[in-house]
């Protein structure tokens, strides 16, 4: 379970997030909305350690993230794993080492075992087949599927969907949104997901966060939010349903 209670958080003297306040209980996936600048990200950061909040407090799994120090060395690093928008892989590495790296680097594991979880986390993402070939022999959506793999071999509590289909043509989405909602389906894991595009939402998640300009408009579930009387909500969802309705 994360909850964060009533956070401010400064950077650079500006004020980024402001009373943010939620509960994301296990059993339930979040997606983060809002637009571009709206503090999606900053949050998420917040979130793993990154940036020290000015007031108020989070807390992952019951435990203080930054009051506890031993926590926030090491148990934060087992807790989260991100999928970033672009996979962030190394290209001079292939796919298993791209994989298998935060397992080389956590030192916890013998070889045999880092073979085995990363086969066994590209057969979930259907690349057992690729391990040798490198970032550049594969396509957009294959390169994704490569940072879903690496997340799933660490095994976190929590994995971070950083706009997981933008960019990417339909067929090739719906394959990632395939994979994702397997991740989700299969409850091991809780799932977080920074978008502005609320057009898959539903496969995405339960819980809704929508910021705007570091606050908090909405926490909550998918029907509420629709419900919502906020202007700026009623707007964001208006134009995006104008913007897949304007050839109909």
């Amino acid at each position: 379970m994360i909850e964060v209670k009533n956070l401010y958080l400064r950077l650079n003297g500006q004020l980024i997030l402001e009373d943010i306040d939620f509960v994301l209980e296990d059993g339930h996936n979040m997606i983060i909305l809002g637009r571009s600048g709206a503090g999606k990200t900053v949050l998420i950061k917040t979130l793993m350690g990154f940036f020290p909040p000015d007031k108020g407090s989070v807390f992952v799994d019951g435990v203080d993230v930054y009051q506890d120090k031993d926590f926030h060395n090491s148990g934060l690093k087992h807790s989260f794993a991100m999928v970033f928008q672009n996979a962030a892989l190394l290209d001079s590495f292939t796919v298993f080492q791209n994989v298998a790296l935060s397992l080389y680097e956590r030192g916890e594991m013998d070889l045999s075992e880092i073979r085995e979880r990363v086969r066994k986390s590209l057969a979930l993402v259907g690349l057992e087949s690729a391990e040798n070939k490198y970032p550049s022999e594969l396509s957009g959506g294959m390169r994704k599927r490569v940072g879903i793999a690496r997340a799933l071999a660490y095994e976190p509590r929590y994995i971070i969907f950083d706009e997981p289909i933008s960019g990417l043509d339909p067929i090739t989405a719906s394959e990632i949104l395939y994979y994702i909602t397997q991740i989700i389906e299969q409850g091991e894991v809780t799932t977080i997901t920074i978008t502005h595009d609320i057009s898959n939402v539903h496969q995405l998640g339960d819980r809704v966060l929508f910021l705007e300009q570091g606050k908090q408009l909405y926490y909550g579930n998918l029907e509420g939010l629709y419900a919502s009387q906020d202007p700026i909500i009623q707007k964001f969802l208006n134009l995006h349903n104008n913007k897949y309705n304007f050839n109909s």
